[in-house]
């Protein structure tokens, strides 16, 4: 149970908001009037101010008014906690319920639209960040969402997201969408200017509304057979995917594939891989940019191949000469050029998934997935193989050690055949 008790706290008097060892404080200076003596003229049993204070009569009002907000919340919402109550009005909301203001905040009538148009232009005021997610959600959300420009943020509440995620969920790529929403609501609550607490949603959560939720507990990474994998690094490279006229680019685009293949690397790690990161050991040691993980994987011949032909063709000391550090700095989308580099891979790739006859669209990430199979399949421990490639164990048996491998299969229905002999 919810408690509200005025005390003194470090000279100031606040009101108290406790249930068990939770304590949280809300500071009532500003409601006071007449800088009354705390120390002198506050009656602790009574919480109020006795008669000799300083404008004692208005001072004890304002109180008891700041109080019964939070009183009545607690009785309206005897399921929220300690924390919910605290955080649940923002300090002049909570001023305006304790002076009988019951009109909107300019916070609270904030344009949900309005406001997701100042993230993204604060986001592309910064340098390197991304605001292309924030920007595919505004165009998505005038799209599909009735009367998007009308919704204001004293609309949002359990209900609402509850609505929302329903619309989100008739369109591909739920997932990233009712993310990058989510992430909208919480830096909306962080902000000064704008009047919401994530309280108001409660427990919601978007995922429950996912319609692939228990479609993703079946669906494996698409990988490479062991054919494909062989014909892949036996190819013919003169004939390869000969529409390409840039030939000097068709095997950088190969290269860059083979590399992580044998190095359990995603693309955005290889692209910023630099010679630095290069031990005596014969290593690479270096941080995975998605876990910021540190990572040491042996250098096979064929990476060290690689390595030595592009060796000292990139100024800012890259393995690769594809990223250019004062190219990067002219552009305000982050990674600009690994993402430009990433998309006319991912179309090479295409024509090569083709010829080697994929049951999929081939792209680059293809090639870790494929990486992290082999390794599995040829006994190496889960432990090491999580470790190298920069995950962890439970993603490596939830998504890729699950016994689907064709010698996997052979290897059970022997121990079966064996057991019944």
């Amino acid at each position: 149970m919810v408690k509200l008790k005025f005390i003194v706290r470090d000279g100031f008097l606040v009101l108290r908001i406790s249930e068990g060892k939770e304590r949280y404080y809300k500071s009532v200076k500003s409601i006071l009037v007449g800088n009354p003596n705390i120390l002198k003229h506050w009656k602790a049993d009574k919480e109020r101010f006795s008669t000799y204070a300083t404008s004692y009569q208005e001072n004890n009002k304002a109180l008891e008014d700041f109080k019964q907000v939070y009183r009545k919340l607690c009785l309206e919402h005897p399921e929220y906690n300690a924390r919910q109550v605290a955080s649940y009005y923002s300090h002049s909301k909570i001023l305006n319920k304790a002076n009988g203001i019951e009109t909107e905040t300019a916070g609270s009538a904030m344009f949900l639209e309005q406001f997701m148009e100042v993230v993204i232009e604060r986001e592309k005021q910064k340098q390197g960040c991304n605001f292309e997610c924030y920007e595919k959600l505004l165009t998505k959300c005038r799209k599909i969402i009735p009367d998007f420009n009308l919704i204001k943020f004293s609309d949002i509440n359990y209900d609402f997201c509850s609505k929302i995620a329903g619309i989100f969920a008739k369109y591909n790529g739920f997932k990233g969408t009712a993310k990058t929403f989510r992430a909208i609501l919480g830096r909306a609550s962080k902000d000064r200017e704008v009047d919401f607490s994530l309280v108001r949603i409660g427990d919601f959560n978007f995922n429950d509304y996912n319609p692939a939720k228990y479609e993703d507990d079946m669906k494996h990474p698409d990988v490479l057979t062991k054919d494909q994998i062989k014909d892949f690094m036996h190819i013919d490279l003169f004939n390869l995917t000969p529409e390409w006229a840039n030939r000097e680019k068709v095997e950088l685009y190969y290269d860059f594939c083979v590399f992580m293949l044998q190095s359990f690397f995603a693309p955005c790690d290889v692209i910023k891989l630099k010679v630095e990161h290069i031990t005596r050991n014969h290593t690479i040691l270096a941080r995975r940019k998605k876990t910021h993980k540190m990572v040491e994987i042996p250098i096979t011949p064929k990476m060290e191949e690689v390595i030595n032909k592009y060796a000292g063709q990139s100024k800012d000391g890259y393995v690769f000469p594809i990223m250019d550090d004062e190219e990067e700095k002219k552009h305000i989308t982050k990674d600009y050029i690994f993402k430009k580099f990433r998309q006319k891979l991912n179309i090479w790739l295409k024509d090569v998934g083709e010829e080697l006859q994929c049951d999929f669209d081939l792209y680059a990430y293809v090639f870790r997935h494929t990486a992290i199979t082999v390794a599995l399949d040829h006994g190496l421990p889960i432990a090491y193989i999580a470790s190298v490639a920069g995950t962890s164990v439970d993603v490596i048996q939830k998504h890729y050690y699950n016994g689907n491998s064709v010698d996997n299969q052979l290897k059970l229905q022997q121990a079966f055949m064996q057991a019944c002999i």
